[in-house]
């Protein structure tokens, strides 16, 4: 998302001195940095439109002045020095501006030197974003500032509908959010992690505590000498400036209880106004919402992503693939962010995409730098980071980033089909097309190929693509090679290009090049979930065909239309944001939602004939209609999370519910192509599938396991072999086994049962995987003996969530 981070508020003409018998004030200014971190994580503050303010009556009528920025709603006292040029206003301050709330026990604005300078509990909220700090200090004329014990939610969902949107209407205004205190203590002397890149272990990282809150004794810093004048100048904060208290003096837990403390929120002032309501720090409704993984793969045997053959479609198990996806809402935390101009600095800034405390999976980065350069961009740099998950072990994170294409730098892999086997490639800097598009490159380099001397990749010079590939010396250009990556909006339609380039030497680009390239648009039709139309052209496109394995079109293009529709869904109760909104759970055996998908396309195609080396060029034509369900012949229930949200969430990102259904389903296929042929199938499948235990036990408590029995009903057959229906018969299943705590076992595979086939007995789309499953991540080593693919794969989880949470990086404890 494309949000600057440093949009500081300008400032408007100075007012004279608001009467004193306001309680409706006008301030001057707003000037509060904003604040940004790596995955896309903004706090930005827009520029603020006026917020009319109410005089009182008996007050005499002022002159007109200018339309101001920031408006305090109220406080439990409030001063202007004329001397000092200073304004002043302490206990239970808040303020408005351009409908973000801010809530502080003092501010102070200062008129020469045109700065802002809050402390206390600061907590600054906007729809779904929220910040807090304990002083925050901003200069206009200097451009510099500080903000200490900063901790934040930000949305990236809805954060440009919150920094566009006007002032809040009164009667949308919600309650006070509380100030929270971090609950977690450890010893950073006497704890340690593993540190698996480089091996050793290291201290468990911690932050001191906010002023105010238990532990703050342990790490009082010391303050500059403008803070100790202004504090003589002004007095210490008022009775206003009360911090939260833990529920009892003994309410330490170790960084990885389950549980941590509440805090009482009942003792402070600010809760003696009828309007305002005390808030849980914690969370509530949590929801999964997607996922973003990568991988170490070996053995790779495609770059660019393969297809499946619709022939496979729907009773087959394929292995898991990494999918696109981001970290959209992010808890933050740093002791200090320092500003100064178009750059903000920190010595440490954490942040977690686990919504609870203690967090499961957290990122530390030290010496941080971010800058914005002049076109918007913000680039983050650190001298180190590190992901801790669970507190255990620590594992390298990327240290450089940019916003909007978070991606480490140098990538390394294996290919041995196009690369003949290791290679190192270097991500430069995505070039920018128009407003939102971009081109992303990818040099590379062939270390392996370049140390053995010879490649084994490509078809002899000037034969047929459909020749095999033959070895020969590698030249000087197949050391080198290329992927790019084209994505460019156009209104409503958006161009997508990949293109995979393993060699830069001429006389094997032909056969060294791999492409796919797709002009679509979304369609707006009656009762679709999606529906889209495309443009299409690929160059070498890989597909996975069942028994026949990999097969390649040598070129295709043409047009495609494609749906999808769900019937049958549950009802929703009224409001869908209450944690009882899901729906009630049907007593007797149910159909769950009921899955439609259509597909139509007409193209071109170049490609191998079935079994031969021979090319071939035909115009082929296909339309395909899919429907599956499940029966569902018993459920259980989810695990209550009325008293604890978290139960239910210990090693997976969506709650476990027991049941055993009947997985059915159906799909037709119908091509036609220009020298006469057709292929026509009807497959319908369905097997068994059941759930055991709720996954919240350390053993043995989560079995899942599907099977399927496909039979295929064929009509004539396709000249081609990447769409020739062979696998007529076919058992499928997919299994996963906890076997303690997080570690969890899974396999998938598909097998030829077709006595009459001369694959019978093949297995195809296997796949097993070791993996650490928890509620915010995932890290995996799986293998493929089908795709010939083994490797290591994370996953990151991202929730949705109500609540503002609670600081997750330890606070040192009292030894």
């Amino acid at each position: 998302m494309s949000v600057g981070f440093f949009q500081l508020l300008q400032a408007i003409p100075w007012p004279e001195r608001p009467a004193r018998s306001l309680r409706r004030v006008m301030l001057p200014t707003a000037i509060l940095p904003a604040i940004l971190w790596p995955a896309g994580l903004v706090a930005a503050a827009p520029a603020l439109s006026p917020v009319p303010a109410a005089p009182a009556a008996a007050a005499p009528t002022p002159p007109p002045l200018p339309a101001p920025t920031f408006v305090v709603v109220r406080a439990d006292q409030q001063g202007y020095d004329q001397q000092l040029g200073r304004f002043v206003a302490t206990g239970n301050v808040e303020a408005e501006f351009n409908g973000w709330r801010l809530l502080a026990d003092r501010v102070e604005l200062a008129e020469r030197s045109r700065s802002v300078f809050a402390t206390g509990r600061i907590r600054l909220t906007k729809g779904d974003q929220y910040l807090q700090a304990s002083r925050l200090r901003y200069s206009d004329w200097e451009a510099s500032g500080e903000m200490d014990d900063v901790y934040g939610v930000i949305d990236q969902d809805t954060l440009a509908r919150d920094a566009q949107s006007g002032a809040t209407p009164p009667a949308a205004v919600t309650p006070r959010p509380a100030f929270a205190c971090p609950q977690l203590t450890a010893d950073p002397r006497g704890r340690t992690v593993v540190r698996v890149v480089p091996p050793g272990r290291i201290s468990l990282p911690t932050m001191p505590a906010p002023d105010g809150c238990p532990g703050r004794e342990l790490s009082r810093p010391v303050l500059p000498l403008e803070q100790i004048l202004e504090s003589v100048a002004f007095g210490p904060p008022q009775t206003g400036a009360v911090s939260p208290q833990p529920t009892s003096p003994s309410a330490e837990l170790s960084p990885f209880s389950k549980n941590g403390p509440s805090f009482k929120n009942s003792s402070s002032p600010e809760t003696t106004d009828a309007a305002a309501i005390s808030v849980d720090p914690r969370v509530r409704n949590v929801a999964f919402q997607q996922s973003w993984s990568t991988s170490f793969r070996l053995n790779l045997v495609a770059v660019i992503d393969t297809t499946d053959s619709l022939n496979s479609a729907g009773q087959s198990y394929r292995p898991p693939t990494n999918k696109a996806g981001t970290i959209s809402r992010l808890r933050f935390q740093g002791s200090q962010i320092r500003i100064r101009g178009n750059r903000w600095t920190a010595e440490q800034m954490a942040f977690t995409n686990d919504p609870f405390t203690p967090a499961a999976s957290w990122s530390l980065a030290r010496k941080v730098v971010a800058v914005m350069d002049a076109k918007g961009v913000t680039r983050i740099k650190s001298r180190s980071s590190q992901i801790l998950l669970d507190g255990k072990v620590s594992l390298p994170a990327i240290t450089n980033t940019t916003v909007g294409a978070e991606e480490a730098r140098f990538a390394w892999d294996t290919d041995k089909e196009d690369r003949d086997g290791f290679y190192i490639g270097y991500n430069l800097e995505p070039i920018k097309l128009g407003r939102s598009g971009s081109l992303q490159l990818q040099p590379q380099l062939m270390v392996q190929r370049a140390i053995e001397g010879r490649t084994n990749s490509y078809v002899q010079p000037g034969e047929s693509l459909a020749s095999p590939d033959v070895e020969q010396t590698a030249k000087f250009g197949d050391m080198f090679g290329l992927l790019a990556a084209l994505n460019l909006p156009m209104g409503w339609a958006s161009l997508n290009a990949d293109a995979s380039l393993s060699t830069l030497n001429p006389e094997n680009f032909r056969s060294g090049t791999r492409s796919t390239t797709r002009l679509s648009a979304p369609l707006s039709l009656p009762g679709h979930d999606s529906a889209s139309a495309a443009l299409f052209g690929s160059y070498r496109e890989r597909i996975y065909n069942g028994s026949l394995g990999l097969q390649t079109v040598v070129y295709s293009y043409g047009a495609n239309l494609a749906g999808t529709a769900v019937f049958n869904r549950p009802k929703q109760q009224a409001d869908p944001t209450s944690a009882a909104a899901a729906p009630p759970r049907p007593k007797g055996p149910f159909f769950a939602p009921v899955t439609l998908s259509w597909a139509a396309q007409s193209g071109n195609y170049q490609a191998t004939l079935f079994e031969t080396n021979t090319l071939d060029t035909l115009w082929r034509s296909y339309a395909n209609l899919a429907v599956s369900s499940t029966l569902q012949l018993w459920q259980g229930r989810a695990l209550d999370a009325s008293e604890d949200p978290a139960r239910g969430l210990r090693y997976s990102p969506t709650p476990v519910i027991p049941g055993f259904g009947l997985n059915v389903g159906a799909s037709g296929f119908v091509a036609s192509y220009s020298d006469g042929a057709n292929q026509n199938t009807l497959t319908l499948w369905g097997g068994p599938s059941f759930t055991i235990g709720q996954f919240d036990k350390p053993l043995f408590d989560y079995t899942r396991f599907s099977a399927s029995v496909a039979g295929t009903f064929l009509g004539g057959a396709s000249p081609f072999g990447f769409d020739r229906a062979v696998d007529l018969r076919t058992l499928s299943f997919q299994a996963a086994q906890q076997i303690y705590g997080p570690l969890v076992l899974e396999a998938g595979a598909t097998f030829n049962i077709d006595n009459n086939s001369e694959f019978y007995g093949d297995v195809s789309y296997s796949y097993v995987e070791l993996k650490l499953q928890r509620r915010s991540y995932e890290v995996g080593v799986y293998y493929s003996p089908y795709d010939g693919i083994g490797g290591i794969r994370v996953k990151l989880n991202d929730f949705n969530f109500a609540g503002t949470g609670t600081p997750f990086v330890p606070r040192p404890r009292n030894r």
